[in-house]
């Protein structure tokens, strides 16, 4: 099996990386920072020139036709540059749900849009109350024959500040569905919030709104796939993001002087830069692991996919916490002001940790699967 990136995600890599370090430096990111939005169109429309707005979705809808490893190297370099536009709630979350449960025709309506930065989508599945418990909402549906309406409450919704359009979760005589809501629908009401990383989101609130049921597959199933995915996301955008930080820290090391000499000369300073590179690696690993959980085509793989993530990201969570706290502490006083950007990386690596789940939540649900081996009965006889 070969891990290394091929021809055309080198490239990939390699021109985004570029663009993003002359376009998207962190003066230019503040700048986007204090704007009324909190993103830049401009940008956006530049991504979707680029073609990474669609590259996952098939062509007959606008898309690149592409894969998820694709999807990852873009996660991966907007996280090295924090970047501030909603491309893991639209490109990855919001247009998964649409491909994996939606009809044609809603496809149709749908993605073009996506691919050609026109449309903003969002997953509205955290609500008031029920922490991570995602596939068990309170909103409820009324309805049937293809009219429906949805009342309920969503909140923390990612990217839900600028949507054009929700995928809702939501529930009637306790069947779990996914429900796509236009942003402008009567009785839609959002506040929009500015999370502790600077990315928008907004709480909802519907009262009887008109809703079309993504009714293709087993809505279990998809957002199954969907969660498994922006995990596989959020663990690549991490990898970028923590490794912007070490970057940081080395060069600080090397560069700050006390009594004469660089602090990076202290050996036990060294010795925590080491390790902490070392674990660096133990998360990119986990990153690339996930990334062939959710790539897989072995029959049967969809049964191991979701144990395979978790696990994963138990790992990227505890790396982001460690070498984000580490990276400020080895900064010292100047790592805690808001002047210097390495506080922003933990910043967004610490709402990393807590997007869809935390590590309690991951462990529990972990050992309710049996952990990452199948428990065998001993042999006793």
């Amino acid at each position: 099996m070969d891990l290394e990136l091929n021809d055309i995600q080198q490239e990939l890599a390699s021109t985004l990386n570029k663009y993003l370090r002359s376009e998207y430096d962190i003066a230019k990111r503040e700048e986007i920072l204090r704007s009324d939005e909190g993103i830049s169109r401009e940008k956006w429309q530049a991504f979707a020139e680029m073609g990474l707005l669609g590259l996952a979705i098939p062509e007959s809808y606008g898309g690149a036709d592409m894969t998820f490893n694709e999807v990852a190297v873009v996660a991966e370099a907007f996280g090295r540059s924090l970047v501030l536009e909603p491309f893991l709630a639209t490109a990855v979350l919001g247009a998964n749900a649409v491909l994996l449960g939606g009809s044609e025709e809603q496809k149709q309506a749908i993605l073009p849009g996506v691919a050609e930065g026109q449309t903003f989508l969002s997953l509205a599945a955290l609500e008031p109350g029920l922490r991570y418990a995602i596939d068990a909402p309170q909103t409820q549906v009324s309805g049937a024959d293809g009219s429906f309406t949805l009342t309920g409450e969503k909140n923390n919704v990612l990217g839900g500040d600028v949507a054009d359009h929700f995928v809702v979760t939501a529930t009637q005589n306790g069947e779990l569905g996914l429900y796509l809501v236009a942003a402008d629908a009567e009785g839609l009401s959002r506040v929009a919030q500015r999370q502790a990383d600077g990315l928008g989101s907004a709480n909802l609130k519907l009262e009887g709104v008109a809703a079309q049921r993504l009714d293709a597959a087993d809505a279990n199933a998809v957002l199954s796939e969907v969660l498994d995915l922006g995990n596989a996301a959020i663990m690549a955008e991490a990898v970028g993001a923590l490794e912007a930080s070490l970057t940081m820290t080395a060069e600080y090391l090397k560069t700050r002087e006390q009594f004469g000499a660089p602090i990076g000369a202290n050996q036990a300073l060294q010795h925590r830069a080491a390790d902490l590179y070392a674990e660096l690696e133990y998360a990119r690993s986990m990153a690339l692991y996930s990334r062939l959980a959710v790539t897989s085509e072995v029959p049967g793989a969809e049964k191991d996919r979701h144990r395979d993530v978790i696990a994963a990201k138990i790992i990227v969570d505890r790396a982001a916490r460690n070498i984000s706290q580490e990276s400020i502490q080895m900064h010292g006083g100047i790592g805690m002001t808001m002047e210097y950007p390495i506080g922003h990386y933990a910043k967004r690596l610490t709402v990393m940790t807590r997007t869809f789940d935390d590590s309690d939540s991951l462990t529990a649900e972990l050992a309710e699967l049996g952990g990452l081996i199948e428990p065998h009965a001993a042999d006793l006889s």
